[in-house]
């Protein structure tokens, strides 16, 4: 007998596809006929070509059922001929079993219940173990409607992070990983998570790169250094429709240098996506499978398998890109302890969860967060109002570094202020409450026609001030 396993191979080899006989040679003993002989492989022959023709089939139809990267909430890639894409897809997430013990596993696709997923974009070039969260989003999907509504939540959103306190959202992956951030969110929400999504922003563009680019529209030119990881030729995008390789993708959903800030980054971040989408349906991209998957599975961390994402984009196929609806969580900016958050508006937020709940069309009043203010679009005046050097560049160092637009730092005609006061014009009150939440101090008043500036709002930094760091008295000049 030659040197041979028979049966499992030995623990540690490598696992092969067994080699398919091609001929079979009858013993001499053999009581079969010529004629008997040819028929029996001629059987076998098309069985063999069967099974290849079965298995061929279905991995075509696995190509046309696959249509997009994980951002779309599980309506991902299901590329199913890389045999083990499902250890690299469910790699971490299976290991954890308090994550996989908070999913809501009873909602699943085979039924066509409609169930909620939870995808989280994370940055691997921070530092540490764990990265907090760039991006989140919980999807309701409807596979038997075929309709989808993606809820974005700010990453500076003010929660309860269990065992932690309250704190920004985004902190939850960075303190306990995949299962605090489904804890967090739903307690947060409300919403049963069934399945979560993780994709790493770091090998985000190579996901798009094995698509060949996606189309989208630009609607003002980003020049973001920060946001395209310092690779100065992915930091400029220009306005209109561009084809937007893996690099500027990444400029494109991560940059937040805009007058609206983050809130513009999550509207840039929900357009990608349906281009995405948009991308992923065309039958030519049927060939790029292959290198998707790998990109896919070297990137994306999620509890579903290879079969249920195939499933899932096959229920999906033919979804009206109307079925496809975004919003934000309504919130606004609040300047709490050292911190600014961004705090949900308990109310409206209420009244949106019961509608995605119950599957109902968004209307535009919904997504209240697009129409609120932020600290980039108020134009700010500081003045030292107390006659200690240095009050009023502190206090606009502050706004500042909240993103306000300060566009005067000077003194007051006279320093006989004892109180800070942040002054506003006509209904601007609301702009004057933000600017004192970001300073931590201050009393709004309406200007009445007694101060001059230029600007929305006026800071006139008093004796109250706290700078945090010591002061000499400073001589009063005129404006």
């Amino acid at each position: 007998m030659s040197d041979q396993f028979i049966g499992r191979p030995p623990r540690g080899s490598r696992s092969r596809r067994p080699s398919r006989i091609e001929k079979l040679q009858p013993k001499s003993t053999s009581f079969e006929s010529t004629a008997e002989q040819s028929r029996r492989r001629g059987r076998q022959d098309f069985g063999a070509r069967r099974r290849r023709s079965m298995q061929l089939r279905k991995r075509l139809i696995a190509f046309g059922a696959a249509f997009g990267v994980i951002a779309l909430i599980g309506m991902v890639v299901g590329l199913l001929f890389i045999g083990d894409i499902n250890d690299r897809l469910q790699g971490r997430i299976a290991e954890d079993d308090r994550a996989v013990e908070l999913l809501d596993r009873g909602k699943t696709i085979e039924r066509d219940d409609p169930f909620y997923a939870l995808v989280v974009g994370v940055d691997s070039r921070q530092e540490g173990e764990q990265s907090r969260a760039d991006t989140i989003i919980v999807g309701r999907i409807d596979p038997k409607q075929r309709s989808a509504i993606l809820l974005s939540i700010p990453r500076d959103t003010y929660v309860e992070i269990p065992g932690h306190g309250k704190t920004k959202i985004n902190a939850a992956t960075a303190y306990g990983g995949a299962a605090l951030a489904i804890e967090t969110v739903k307690e947060f929400t409300g919403l049963p998570i069934s399945h979560y999504i993780e994709i790493d922003f770091a090998g985000f563009r190579e996901i798009v790169d094995a698509l060949g680019g996606v189309t989208v529209h630009v609607p003002e030119r980003i020049n973001d250094m920060e946001a395209a990881a310092y690779v100065r030729s992915a930091s400029v995008i220009e306005a209109g429709e561009q084809r937007l390789d893996g690099a500027k993708a990444l400029t494109f959903v991560r940059s937040r240098n805009f007058p609206t800030g983050d809130l513009q980054r999550i509207e840039n971040q929900q357009k990608f996506l349906r281009a995405l989408l948009n991308e992923s349906f065309k039958p030519a991209n049927a060939l790029r499978l292959p290198s998707l998957a790998n990109a896919v599975a070297e990137q994306v961390t999620t509890d579903m398998s290879v079969g249920e994402l195939a499933g899932l984009a096959n229920q999906m196929r033919g979804m009206e890109d109307s079925a496809l609806q975004t919003v934000t969580m309504p919130g606004s900016p609040e300047r709490i302890g050292n911190g600014s958050f961004i705090v949900a508006d308990e109310e409206a937020f209420a009244v949106l969860l019961e509608r995605i709940k119950s599957g109902q069309t968004l209307t535009p009043e919904a997504d209240l967060a697009a129409n609120q203010i932020t600290p980039e679009q108020i134009s700010v005046s500081v003045r030292n109002g107390a006659g200690v050097a240095g009050v009023a560049d502190n206090a606009a160092g502050r706004l500042r570094a909240e993103r306000y637009d300060v566009v005067e730092v000077g003194n007051m005609n006279q320093f006989v202020y004892d109180e800070t006061l942040v002054v506003y014009k006509g209904e601007d009150e609301h702009k004057a409450e933000m600017v004192i939440a970001a300073l931590g101090q201050g009393r709004s008043v309406n200007y009445r026609g007694m101060y001059t500036f230029d600007s929305e709002v006026l800071v006139v930094v008093g004796r109250d001030w706290d700078s945090g760091s010591s002061a000499v008295p400073q001589r009063a000049t005129r404006e």
